[in-house]
C-alpha cells in the first residue's frame, strides 16, 4: 500500500517523460522557491527610492538567486545521491524524506548522474554570469568596495550552499543544514541583494530584517526536522533537531524561530526604522500560533486536523499528497512557508504603498 501510494506521488508530482527545462525545474523543487524569492524581493522593494538604487541590476539579482537556488537544490540531490545511490524508501517506511526521495528520477532513469551535473552547470553558470554582471557594474557606478560586498556575500552563499551536503564540511549531516539555510536565505542573501541594487554594502535595518527572515526560512526545514526526528534516526540522517534532547527543547526553538522575527520587527519600529504600518504583518500571528500549537499536538500524538482553511494560504496540490499519505507532513511545512509569504508580501505592500 505504502509502495502504490508512492506510485502516484511520483507519477503526479515529481517526474516527466523528457529531461527538458521543465523536468530539471521540477525536480530542483521548485515547490520551496518563495523561500528565496521572496526574501530577494522583499530587499529589492525596501531599496526602492534609496539613493543609487539601479532597477535593471536589481532584476538581475532577484533572478540569480532563483535560479541559484534551484541550482544548489540539485547540486543537494548530486552529493545526497554520491553519499548513498540506494532508493532510501526501503531504508524507512516512514520516512517523508525517503518517500519523497529526491534522486528517484535517478533511481528509475529518467535521468542519469551526467545529465544530473550538466543541469547544476547550467543553473550555476546563469545565476554566476547575472552576479558577475552586477559587481561590474556597481564597480563602474560606485567603485571597488561595493563590488567587494557583493562578491562576499555571493562566494559565501556558494559556500555554504555547496557544503550544505557536500565538500569538506557537510553541514546538514552535523545538525546544522536548518541554520545554514536561514543563513543563506536571510542575512547573506538579503544584504547581497541590497548590494546588488544600490552598491550599499550593509545597513543595520537590513540586517535586523534579513536576521529575521532567516529565522523563519529556517524554520520551514525546523518544523520538518521535529516531525521526522523517528525516521530521520532509522536514516541517520543528523538535523538540528536531532541535536536537542527532547521535544520539550525542539518546540522551544519552534517558538524562537517564529517569534523572534516579529520582536525584530517592533524594535526596528520603534527605532524609527520603518513605519508603523509594518506592524500589519502581525496579522500572520495566529498562522504562526496554529503552527506552534499543531506541530505540539502532533509530537505528543494528539488528534489534529490536518485540512487546509482559507486562512492558511496556498496549499499548491495538497491533494496530490494527501493522495500519497503525507498531509500530516505537507500541511505544516507548507504553513511555515505560508508565514513566510505574508510576512514578506505585507512589508512589500506596505512599503510600496509608503513610497506612492
Amino acid at each position: 500500500m505504502e509502495n502504490e501510494k508512492t506510485k502516484v506521488l511520483e507519477e503526479k508530482y515529481y517526474h516527466g517523460k523528457t529531461r527538458g527545462l521543465f523536468f530539471w525545474i521540477r525536480n530542483s523543487r521548485s515547490i520551496a522557491l518563495p523561500q528565496s524569492f521572496l526574501p530577494a524581493l522583499t530587499a529589492t522593494i525596501l531599496c526602492i527610492g534609496q539613493s543609487g538604487f539601479v532597477w535593471w541590476l536589481a532584476v538581475l539579482a532577484v533572478l540569480g538567486v532563483a535560479i541559484g537556488h534551484l541550482g544548489m537544490n540539485l547540486a543537494d540531490d548530486y552529493f545526497d545521491y554520491l553519499r548513498d545511490s540506494r532508493n532510501r524508501a526501503t531504508l524507512s517506511s516512514t520516512s517523508v524524506r525517503a518517500r519523497m526521495d529526491k534522486c528517484s528520477y535517478l533511481n528509475n532513469g529518467h535521468a542519469s548522474i551526467t545529465d544530473l551535473r550538466n543541469a547544476i552547470i547550467v543553473f550555476l553558470s546563469i545565476a554566476g554570469t547575472m552576479g558577475a554582471v552586477t559587481v561590474i557594474a556597481q564597480y563602474i557606478i560606485n567603485g571597488w568596495q561595493s563590488a567587494v560586498y557583493i562578491i562576499i556575500y555571493a562566494l559565501l552563499g556558494l559556500f555554504f550552499g555547496l557544503n550544505y551536503s557536500g565538500g569538506p564540511c557537510k553541514f546538514c549531516f552535523w545538525g546544522l543544514g536548518e541554520l545554514v539555510i536561514g543563513l543563506m536565505f536571510g542575512p547573506l542573501l538579503m544584504l547581497g541583494v541590497s548590494a546588488a541594487c544600490t552598491g550599499v554594502g550593509f545597513t543595520w535595518p537590513m540586517a535586523t530584517l534579513s536576521v529575521g527572515i532567516g529565522f523563519m526560512v529556517t524554520n520551514i526545514l525546523y518544523v520538518h526536522s521535529v516531525m521526522e526526528v523517528k525516521a530521520d534516526a532509522e536514516l541517520d540522517k543528523m538535523t538540528f533537531a536531532r541535536l536537542l534532547p527532547n521535544n520539550g527543547v525542539r518546540l522551544v526553538f519552534v517558538g524562537l524561530f517564529a517569534l523572534i522575527p516579529f520582536v525584530l520587527l517592533g524594535i526596528g519600529v520603534a527605532l524609527g526604522w520603518w513605519t508603523p504600518w509594518y506592524l500589519l504583518t502581525l496579522v500572520t500571528l495566529p498562522m504562526t500560533i496554529y503552527l506552534i500549537v499543531s506541530l505540539t499536538r502532533f509530537t505528543q500524538g494528539k488528534p489534529t486536523n490536518d485540512n487546509p482553511r482559507w486562512w492558511m494560504g496556498p496549499m499548491t496540490e495538497f491533494q496530490i499528497f494527501k493522495e500519497a499519505g503525507l498531509d500530516w507532513f505537507l500541511i505544516r511545512w507548507l504553513l511555515a512557508r505560508n508565514v513566510v509569504m505574508y510576512f514578506c508580501l505585507i512589508i512589500m505592500i506596505v512599503q510600496i504603498i509608503t513610497l506612492l
